[in-house]
């Protein structure tokens, strides 16, 4: 027989060997409509299972049991309990099924506490087929690293040989029970599902298909965090350059599934994809909503429970919500006839368009899927209905109720005529001089825009932009007290602040918000007060900055045609809030900018743009690095889309991607994007254009790269015209990042210099608490390990830990640090000869870079924890456990590194 049919006997076979036997025939017929003779060969095979062992007539589990009774079996049973495997200790069986059993285990070495899952496979499975299907699933969940998604921890073979995976324990229960347990509302459901969504994407993202989304394998913390749970019969994606984007053929590998979240092509032996997991989201999401399986009421028997999903579309949602379904209704804290009426309409489009029976006609990626919920859940038109101009004006009428019929009625005035319009109430005439005043706005900002860059200028002088802008000033300041001179030195300050001008646009921000106060219309006085608040930001003025942002929301009334000046309040709010480091409020800030943005009719590609862009770096900020890195690529393909590759919103976009990239430990990739920030900013060929923070980024990862001479150059430049230009933040850092450089450069003088400077400017400019006094008393540590001074070393590093614990507890910035000082400690603990501290702080560092580590490929962060953990093993004269670790710091730090760093070569050394 060729290879390739016993292949797909074999897949078959295990598919039929997980059903009942009453099921298995239909399976079968319904499977190999197209290829009789498969289903023989397959028939035949059950025939010899039965005759050897009756294995066939009671399920797998029933027949581990039995043959746990003999010697020759290994032991899953309840004796198993506090035996020790590696490092854990079993306490308890919390699951069995088809592939093994799922144990409740605790760190036993005395290192730290942590709980986990041990998972083993069953002993009728190690074969070869079994045995790479549960590898397969410990190199799938290494790929992994989303917080929606349990993580592995460990993985080997225990003394007896038999292979386990660890994994991350979730006390929690499945989402079904936890949404009925809390009488989560139908809005709710739906956001808990999308954070479902989220890590589906994140492996979808990973050319890995989990197969299995059921709700037993989506469970909730009672913290309310999801996690997606047990990839054992997940498959990796390979692409075929023949196919669209939404065909992805799988490798081989194991068939087990559950019938009632299976999709068609699962039960039919069809081609799998990412739109299969498309479907079991469709259906889990289908049970949440209604209580009920598209199936429609029960029990079925497997027969035809697959007879209904391959053949039978799905009913419609609010059909299944009757008068009897008070129940159900109760559980999502509403009424049977307001859960149908919730259901009907665009959620059970929704739901039907990812239950098609054709994968090809289901949401492309769980992205889209999880894009048209967020629209039904901010009431704007749904992708999975026709985009009728009727649905379209329904749509809009109920987000924008008020403005609506503002606008219906200034229409029917219109067509009446003059005389009819006067009789209109004062609400309509509010309307009209609104529209007339931003007219009036636009026209003087043109107009003053044409005299500026064509009349102003004497002929044939060149400007560059801030001689511009001085000239503006000039003019505008000359100019009688008035609406539009406000708005003019608004723009003109934010645009010296676009220049690096700090100190100017202080000055003119300053000017235009004492102006403003004297002005009738709130959306004047909310853009003054909001743009001098960003601006204080900048000089670290955070209390003032954070009055200012309130006074602006306050002062813009509840009123579509304010959105816009809303929204940027927000944003400038979440830059506040970033800045004082309180992440959690800048990611609620910047999500509201876009739901404000997104309900309102001014809504463009170039405000999501610039959302997008912001709300990047709050994900970032707090940790949410695949929420970030897909927020930045969402915002350059929108920018470029825009024709703004070469711009100053470029500058920012490049430059804050590559914070991210080094901050998840991937500084040879932010470095490409720190030098795309300064072919474009640079003037001919210098770098004297190039921003100040942009220098002194990439002065940090030049450092991370071990190119310490051109690290010092970049951030003494950096400092130098921060100075200049008197941004107060850029010196701070600048400060701090010549400090770590002098250091590693064993200049100690030097930096402590640094630190001598900055620390008093850090006491003056942030709240107490802020993580950026951790790196100073970090930086002071290891200067003392490098004199030898060990106890104040350890003193300074367990300070700033302490610190960095505290912020990141209260939701602040500071997480990404974390790794990096028990990475120092532990180095300190080998000075002080203490190896098996050294191991612990190592195993923390590893840890925490796990927790919050890179959401793809290689990472540096990770390639020195393990680096870190070699060099303690090593002390503790463990060889061979020091060389594995050795072998995948290697792996990481080459990649992410490149094969000269000195990182990279410790790493080789060890290896040996």
């Amino acid at each position: 027989m060729e290879a390739e049919r016993w292949t797909q006997i074999e897949d078959l076979l295990q598919s039929v060997l997980e059903l009942a036997p009453e099921g298995r025939e239909e399976f079968l017929r319904i499977s190999c409509r197209e290829d009789p003779t498969l289903a023989d060969e397959v028939r035949s095979l059950l025939t010899s299972f039965r005759m050897v062992s009756g294995f066939l007539e009671t399920p797998a589990v029933e027949v581990a049991a039995r043959a746990i009774a003999t010697e020759s079996a290994p032991s899953f049973g309840a004796s198993r309990a506090g035996q020790i495997v590696s490092q854990y200790r079993l306490l308890s069986m919390i699951g069995s099924g088809g592939m093994g059993s799922v144990w409740l285990a605790e760190r036993c070495d005395g290192r730290f506490e942590r709980k986990v899952a041990i998972k083993f496979i069953h002993f009728t499975l190690l074969n070869t087929v079994g045995t790479d299907q549960f590898k397969r699933e410990g190199a799938i969940l290494g790929k992994l690293a989303h917080p929606q998604i349990a993580e592995l921890i460990d993985a080997g073979l225990t003394e007896g040989g038999e292979p386990y995976l660890a994994l991350e324990y979730v006390e929690g229960q499945s989402i079904d029970g936890y949404c009925d347990q809390n009488k989560l509302n139908v809005e709710a459901r739906i956001r808990l599902f999308l954070d479902v969504l989220s890590g589906v994407a994140h492996a979808h993202s990973n050319l890995i298909v989990h197969r299995d989304i059921k709700p037993t394998n989506v469970f909730v913390r009672s913290d309310g965090v999801v996690k997606l749970l047990d990839f054992g019969i997940a498959r990796v994606l390979s692409p075929d350059p023949s196919m669209t984007s939404t065909a992805w053929v799988t490798r081989t590998g194991g068939t087990a599934l559950t019938p009632m979240f299976s999709a068609p092509e699962q039960l039919t032996q069809g081609q799998i994809t990412t739109a299969t997991d498309i479907y079991s989201l469709g259906v889990l999401l289908y049970l949440l909503l209604t209580g009920r399986h598209p199936a429609g009421a029960g029990p079925h028997s497997v027969a035809q429970l697959i007879r209904t999903v391959v053949e039978r579309e799905s009913p419609r949602a609010s059909t299944m919500i009757t008068a009897e379904s008070e129940e159900a209704a109760a559980l999502r804290d509403t009424t049977p006839e307001q859960l149908r009426r919730q259901l009907r309409g665009d959620l059970e489009r929704i739901l039907a368009k990812s239950l098609r029976k054709d994968p090809a006609e289901r949401y492309p990626t769980a992205l889209a899927f999880a894009e048209d919920l967020r629209r039904y859940l901010e009431h704007r038109p749904v992708l999975a209905r026709p985009d009728t101009p009727g649905y379209r004006l329904a749509k809009f009428v109920r987000r924008n109720r008020m403005g609506v019929a503002l606008a219906s009625t200034a229409l029917i005035a219109a067509i009446c005529g003059v005389a009819w319009i006067a009789t209109q109430n004062r609400r309509v005439r509010e309307e009209r001089d609104f529209a007339y005043s931003q007219l009036a706005n636009l026209y003087q900002h043109d107009d003053f825009l044409e005299f500026l860059l064509s009349n102003a200028a004497p002929s044939g002088q060149p400007f560059t932009v801030n001689k511009l802008l001085d000239r503006a000033t000039q003019i505008v300041e000359r100019q009688k007290s008035s609406p539009a001179q406000v708005t003019l030195l608004d723009w003109i300050g934010s645009d010296y602040a676009g220049q690096d001008e700090h100190a100017k646009a202080r000055e003119i921000l300053e000017k235009a918000y004492k102006l403003s106060r004297q002005a009738i219309d709130p959306a004047i006085r909310a853009s003054a007060s909001c743009s001098l608040g960003a601006e204080l930001s900048r000089d670290e003025d955070l209390t003032r900055g954070e009055a200012l942002i309130e006074e602006g929301l306050r002062t813009l009334p509840n009123d579509p045609r304010y959105a816009v000046d809303r929204v940027n309040c927000l944003r400038f709010g979440g830059e506040i809030s970033r800045e004082k480091g309180e992440g959690n409020e800048a990611v609620r800030r910047m999500e509201l900018a876009r739901s404000v943005l997104r309900a309102s009719p001014f809504d463009s590609d170039q405000e999501e743009m610039t959302v997008s862009l912001d709300l990047a770096a709050v994900y970032s900020e707090a940790g949410r690095d695949h929420d970030a890195l897909v927020e930045f690529q969402r915002a350059a393909a929108l920018m470029s889309s825009l024709g703004r590759d070469e711009t100053a919103t470029a500058v920012i976009l490049y430059n804050d991607w590559a914070l991210e990239l080094d901050q998840v430990g991937q500084p040879l990739e932010a470095e490409r994007n720190y030098r795309k920030v300064i072919d474009i900013t640079r003037d001919s060929a210098t770098e004297d254009s190039v921003w100040a923070m942009v220098l002194n980024n990439y002065a940090r990862v030049q450092r991370e790269l071990h190119h310490l001479s051109q690290a010092a150059d970049y951030a003494e430049r950096a400092y130098s015209k921060a100075r200049k230009t008197g941004d107060e933040l850029v010196i701070s850092q600048s400060l701090l990042e010549r400090a770590r450089i002098y250091r590693e450069q064993h200049d100690l003088p030097r930096a402590e210099a640094m630190l001598d400077e900055v620390e008093p400017r850090l006491h003056k400019q942030l709240p107490p608490g802020h993580y950026a006094f951790s790196v100073v008393s970090t930086e002071r540590g290891m200067i003392a390990l490098e004199k030898r001074d060990l106890n104040t070393a350890l003193r300074l590093i367990d300070q700033s830990i302490a610190m960095v614990r505290a912020t990141v507890k209260s939701g602040g910035s500071g997480v990404y640090t974390l790794p990096g000082l028990y990475i120092d400690r532990s180095e300190i603990d080998l000075a002080l000869g203490h190896a098996g501290q050294a191991e612990e702080d190592a195993q923390q560092a590893l840890a925490a870079v796990q927790m919050h580590g890179s959401p793809s490929g290689v990472s540096s962060k990770l390639g020195h924890a393990l680096l870190a953990e070699a060099r303690a093993l090593t002390s503790e004269d463990k060889k061979t456990q020091a060389q594995a670790m050795a072998v995948k710091a290697f792996d990481q730090l080459q990649g992410s590194l490149g094969p000269d760093h000195p990182d990279t070569y410790a790493a080789q050394h060890f290896m040996e």
